[in-house]
């Protein structure tokens, strides 16, 4: 089933259409799923639409660089903590759980990725910048 967008007249589907099939592009790559809503693809929409300017891909260098590039030669992966961890809204057991990591490990891990990054996972403004930016990752070339 395709839902395009809010019941509208017929001068405005033409832009909702528009807007759905946009939408469609920006969420390749999000998990699969039986439906999706327009709506909650906002933010991946916008990042969709900057895909194409150098400044997102140098933000996503600048925020989560230093991680991508730790993961690309060491192990374990830190990304995925990271994700899990902002997943759970910096929840440190459900994280643990989620990963099937003891306690200890997960600190261990978020205190590396807090030294590579230069960053306190703890700040409001980080968070929102990490979770921008790992949004962003998959929209830049």
């Amino acid at each position: 089933m395709v839902i395009a967008g809010l019941a509208v007249g017929w001068d405005a589907a033409g832009t909702e259409l528009r807007h759905a099939a946009e939408a469609a592009n920006a969420a390749r790559g999000l998990t699969d799923r039986d439906w999706y809503d327009v709506r909650s693809l906002d933010v991946d929409l916008l990042l969709w639409r900057l895909r194409e300017h150098g400044d997102l891909a140098a933000f996503v260098d600048r925020v989560i660089g230093p991680l991508l590039a730790h993961d690309r030669t060491a192990r374990p992966p830190l990304l995925p903590t990271l994700e899990t961890y902002l997943r759970h809204a910096g929840r440190k057991a459900e994280t643990a759980r989620a990963l099937h990591l003891n306690r200890q490990t997960l600190y261990d891990r978020l205190a590396r990725i807090s030294r590579l990054l230069g960053s306190d996972l703890e700040d409001p403004q980080t968070v929102l910048a990490l979770g921008v930016a790992l949004q962003a990752r998959r929209h830049v070339r």
